[in-house]
């Protein structure tokens, strides 16, 4: 009689667990490193962009104000207005960032080193600014409840998260 597993003292044979398999031949599903450090790299980037503006708007306005002892007695309108588009710039940049290079090319940045793209979950197709706009708001939505939507990768069997199951996106990464 030989060794089966189910008897006790029987050697256990290791196997390898199932490799989940891509959307597509030769295509894969986005890994978790790779996603996290590309959106480190693109919080950075938006980090620096957006503080760059607010400092500059910042200055404008003081460079603009007339002070009088320790009150502001007035302010150039010119350094106003700059300040105020200065402002509206930074917003700009901040909201308009992840859906301007989902919805052209599908890349961000942060995203090129590691060869991910963001596709439609249905066809693997490009998307416009719809779609990237909503997957913005996912991408809020996962953050509030105490990133969870984000943690929700790792529950997906497809590895999308909550930005992605909302927008209907999922993240691969080419050959």
């Amino acid at each position: 009689m030989t060794d089966t597993p189910s008897q006790p003292g029987a050697p256990v044979v290791w196997e390898s667990p199932d490799r989940i398999e891509g959307p597509a031949p030769g295509i894969e599903f986005a890994p978790y490193g790779g996603r996290l450090v590309a959106y480190i790299i693109d919080v950075l980037i938006l980090t620096i962009a957006c503080s760059i503006t607010g400092f500059a708007a910042v200055f404008l306005l003081a460079a603009g104000a007339t002070v009088e002892g320790q009150t502001v007695t007035n302010i150039d309108a010119g350094a106003s207005a700059g300040f105020l588009l200065l402002l509206l710039l930074t917003i700009v940049i901040g909201v308009g960032y992840f859906p301007y290079f989902w919805s052209h090319g599908g890349q961000t940045p942060g995203m090129r080193p590691f060869r991910l793209r963001v596709v439609n979950d249905h066809d693997g197709s490009a998307f416009g600014w719809g779609t990237a706009l909503l997957r913005l708001v996912g991408l809020w939505v996962a953050a509030l409840v105490f990133y969870i939507g984000y943690i929700w990768v790792f529950v997906d069997k497809r590895r999308r998260g909550w930005q992605d199951l909302i927008a209907g996106t999922i993240v691969i990464r080419q050959p």
